[in-house]
């Protein structure tokens, strides 16, 4: 997958821009607070529906205006894709594939696909079990419409036995339904456990070989998918979980058992990352969990996808710089940075370089 075109129009600082991507690395320069990150916030926003800084729109638009508009246009191997994205502050926002409009916002997602890699990346290495669901539950959604089907049934099945279990206590006819809840919840559930289970098999094996090689066969990692259930079959095991654990469910009023209680373990050298490793071997984490998050989504969907790299040069050494931008040739790589990347590995790579300032973009070669 190539971007080809991204138009912007008063989003975040910028009053209006076009800029034309090369299908190799591209570098957006300049100094800080100048709106390098927007267009990758942009771009992201694009292939997922969702920004990965704010939940509201509205934080989006460019000050003094009521709304912003996107167009983003792709070559996915012999087809051409087009997204756009409208927000008004009056109407809300609206969304169009191909010149079709779409209901809902999750219909972006399997169209383009795209990862990002950000300095906020480090908190799915070191943060709480919910970024890592999170950044699980974004990889799956864009490469599977069903996991995406099975994640938005169960979300709403939660709220449903969330309100049943508060309900429960003073009305019995709610507690009569949660038996109804937990069946559902169980299906769904199960789908949804075994599907994770199986990507992080998988990025575990891709992850072990990049930690090998960035570290010189130093240091060793490890992903374990903490669940309900340590055995295969996740369906017997919620719905046996579900019946032992209602009695403290209504007790508390939440639900307590299922994968939004999920947790991946992530391990260096036989230590939890979240406890025992240092800054730089939680970058090294991080950077070996975005190149096997890159080489899953090739395996699923047959072709590679972006590479967004927000200023994240500068947390990582020279090596592991130069270990990230060797390991790009084939895949189209959109880099924000304060410099423009003077390295030796790139020197005869087909790149682009745009000089970013004051919500401006210059194409300087």
């Amino acid at each position: 997958m190539n971007i080809k075109k991204l138009e912007l129009q008063h989003f975040r600082n910028y009053d209006c821009a076009s800029i034309s991507f090369g299908s190799g690395i591209n570098i957006l320069y300049g100094k800080n607070a100048q709106g390098k990150t927007n267009v990758l916030e942009a771009l992201f926003l694009s292939a997922t529906g969702k920004s990965h800084r704010t939940n509201a729109y509205q934080d989006l638009v460019q000050n003094n205006y009521s709304g912003f508009e996107l167009c983003l246009e792709a070559q996915c191997e012999e087809r051409e894709n087009q997204i756009k994205i409208r927000y008004s502050k009056e109407k809300g926002r609206s969304i169009e594939i191909n010149d079709i409009k779409r209901d809902k916002i999750s219909d972006i997602l399997g169209t383009l696909n795209m990862i990002l890699f950000s300095p906020e990346t480090l908190e799915v290495i070191k943060g709480s079990p919910q970024i890592r669901r999170r950044f699980l539950d974004i990889l799956l959604c864009q490469t599977s419409r069903q996991y995406l089907h099975d994640l938005q049934q169960y979300n709403q099945i939660i709220k449903n036995k969330s309100l049943a279990l508060r309900k429960g206590k003073q009305e019995k006819k709610y507690e009569e339904i949660i038996p109804i809840w937990n069946d559902s919840l169980a299906k769904y559930g199960s789908r949804i456990s075994l599907v994770r289970k199986t990507a992080v098999d998988k990025l575990n094996l891709a992850m072990k070989r990049e930690i090998n090689q960035i570290t010189n066969g130093i240091e060793t990692s490890e992903l374990h998918y903490k669940s309900y259930t340590d055995g295969s079959n996740f369906e017997e095991a919620l719905k046996e979980k579900l019946i032992t654990g209602l009695s403290k469910e209504m007790a508390l009023g939440q639900c307590l058992y299922g994968p939004h209680r999920d947790d991946v373990e992530i391990y260096l050298n036989d230590m939890n990352s979240r406890s025992f490793c240092s800054q730089g071997q939680q970058r090294t984490l991080a950077l070996s969990l975005i190149i096997a998050e890159l080489h899953y989504i090739e395996e699923i969907k047959g072709e590679k996808p972006v590479l967004l790299l927000d200023d994240v040069m500068s947390e990582l050494d020279q090596k592991r710089q130069e270990y990230l931008v060797n390991g790009l040739y084939t895949v189209q790589t959109i880099i924000t940075t304060t410099d423009d990347l003077p390295y030796q590995s790139i020197k005869n790579r087909d790149v682009k370089r745009f000089y970013i300032e004051a919500g401006r973009v210059f194409h300087i070669s």
